[in-house]
């Protein structure tokens, strides 16, 4: 028996389940429609983009979490999910 189902797992479902089941939640589902890394949606694909430079300052709190948990999560997989390309410039302006 599922205490929870959750239906989707691009990124905010497949965290949605691993946070539940990492919480304790006894008997979690994903479910997905298409193959791991299908082509119709946002999460896969062979480029995407990070950032932290947005102009509310919330945003750039939230990414800086964000990579945190990427890291921790990669330690917990033993593989890396996050690889950094390049330097970035940022500038805000007020």
């Amino acid at each position: 028996m599922y205490e929870c189902i959750v239906i989707g797992a691009g990124i905010e479902g497949s965290a949605t389940a691993y946070n539940l089941a990492k919480g304790g939640t006894k008997g979690v589902l994903l479910l997905e429609q298409y193959e791991a890394c299908h082509n119709r949606g946002s999460s896969c694909g062979q480029s995407r983009i990070t950032r932290r430079a947005y102009e509310t300052l919330f945003y750039v709190e939230m990414m800086t979490d964000a990579y945190k948990m990427w890291s921790d999560l990669e330690k917990e997989a033993g593989t890396t999910l996050y690889n950094k390309q390049g330097q970035g410039l940022a500038i805000r302006i007020t």
